[in-house]
């Protein structure tokens, strides 16, 4: 995205070009944005001295009281264009309290600090993603809501979906260039399958900042046209699920640490201690990297979404694969998130859990060096250090076990995520769904 160095220069932007408002946006718990519209008029006056707002009209932050402040980070700032033609502006904030003090429940802060911590030490992860997406029209989504609907019943578009669906891509592209946030690909293997984005690799914040204005520019692009974007993680049984993974080189003076040339695979200690911390919390990080109900219909055996714990540099369904470049591309990169995961939370997760692996010298269990798709369930449960949840209930059990990432998170953040999901969970529990009734009635 354009990089602003000061406020004035977002001013006189704003100024030059038109824009009439501008939305302050926020992350929760949820990994989508909250939005607040700024007039121009105020703007220098938000920027300068923050924007109260009162926090108990909504949100999932409970903070000894409801007064909290967004403070805009001028580095997010960016010009983007509604349909019309009208332009906005657009900016990222953190959440602090009315005196300046960072708020300890602001996601956005919490990655940031534990990312100032790794800088401080010598280090410099660079982080790549990539994020899935359904576009779907009413009559679809109509009658995926309908009681009647088959766990068989595939995703069927007709022409004209298919053509609004070429449309909001080249919308979401065209967004994307004038945000100046730089992708490798964005790509759809079938007519009926998901659109996935990949992105250029960059900092760790700045790829949790670009995965949410990708969101939150595929939704507008969609309800732009007419049609409704999903990051649901599985649609359908029959259905492709949806991924989002994250990929984290580790570099220090200009050195990719988990390289070496003279170990087996040609990574480091580091390398192996890094996928070791992963694998010892990756239970309890399901919470955020799988955070919904549904994420964990993805997650079962014999389907494409990692379910064992296990890494390869061939096996594509691993939970953790090493692409093949070596040397300064060498890459450690998680394949179990979906698209309903908040980046903030889940980067932060990982993060913290394969620097503590490093710290402690884990060694992961061997590597499965060869394709596991024909292998028997009981013969990928040996090549494995265990399983993923079978459930959103199971991830929080972990995740409450888990101090490290509780410590990581703080407890601000870690109350308002466990309260979240139990919530989820208990309303989800509580409920007869039509295959109970199907089965037992």
């Amino acid at each position: 995205m354009v990089q602003f160095t000061t406020i004035s220069e977002i001013l006189d932007a704003v100024e030059e070009q038109g824009i009439d408002f501008a939305k302050f946006r926020f992350s929760d718990t949820s990994g989508m944005f909250n939005e607040i519209d700024v007039p121009a008029s105020l703007l220098e006056s938000a920027f300068t001295k923050g924007l109260p707002f009162d926090n108990s009209a909504g949100g999932t932050f409970k903070p000894t009281g409801s007064d909290l402040m967004l403070k805009p980070d001028p580095r997010t700032f960016t010009i983007m264009e509604k349909d019309e033609g009208d332009k906005f502006g657009s900016v990222i904030c953190e959440l602090t309290f009315l005196d300046g003090q960072p708020f300890d429940g602001c996601v956005r802060t919490a990655l940031k600090l534990f990312v100032r911590k790794i800088f401080q030490s010598g280090y410099t992860f660079t982080v790549s993603s990539s994020i899935s997406f359904y576009l779907l029209d009413c009559e679809t989504v109509s009658s995926l809501m309908s009681p009647s609907v088959k766990s068989s019943q595939k995703l069927l578009f007709d022409s004209k979906t298919l053509d609004q669906v070429e449309k909001i891509k080249k919308d979401i592209l065209a967004s994307l260039k004038q945000a100046e946030i730089d992708i490798i690909s964005m790509r759809q293997t079938r007519l009926d399958g998901p659109i996935t984005v990949t992105f250029k690799e960059g900092s760790v914040l700045r790829v949790a900042d670009n995965i949410m204005i990708l969101k939150s520019l595929i939704i507008g692009a969609a309800r732009n046209r007419g049609l409704r974007a999903s990051f649901m993680p599985l649609p359908l049984s029959e259905a492709d699920g949806l991924s989002a993974n994250f990929g984290f080189i580790l570099m220090k003076n200009e050195f990719n640490e988990f390289y070496h040339p003279d170990q087996d695979m040609m990574i480091s200690d580091k390398a192996r201690g890094f996928i070791g911390g992963i694998f010892k919390h990756i239970r309890g990080i399901c919470v955020v990297t799988n955070p919904t109900v549904n994420s964990y219909k993805r997650i079962v055996q014999k389907r494409k979404a990692p379910y064992y714990i296990s890494w390869s540099a061939i096996d594509r369904n691993s939970l953790i694969r090493l692409p093949s470049p070596r040397g300064r591309s060498t890459k450690i990169e998680v394949q179990n998130a979906d698209s309903s995961c908040n980046p903030y939370l889940s980067l932060l997760a990982l993060l913290s859990a394969g620097i503590s692996g490093m710290d402690e010298n884990l060694v992961p269990i061997p590597a499965a060096n060869f394709e596991t798709h024909d292998y028997s369930e009981s013969e990928k449960q040996s090549l494995s250090a265990g399983t993923l949840p079978d459930t959103l209930f199971e991830a929080i059990e972990s995740f409450k076990g888990d101090a490290l990432l509780k410590e990581a998170f703080g407890e601000a953040v870690s109350l308002t995520l466990i309260q979240k999901e139990s919530a989820e969970w208990n309303e989800y529990i509580g409920l007869v769904h039509l295959w109970e009734l199907e089965k037992y009635l």
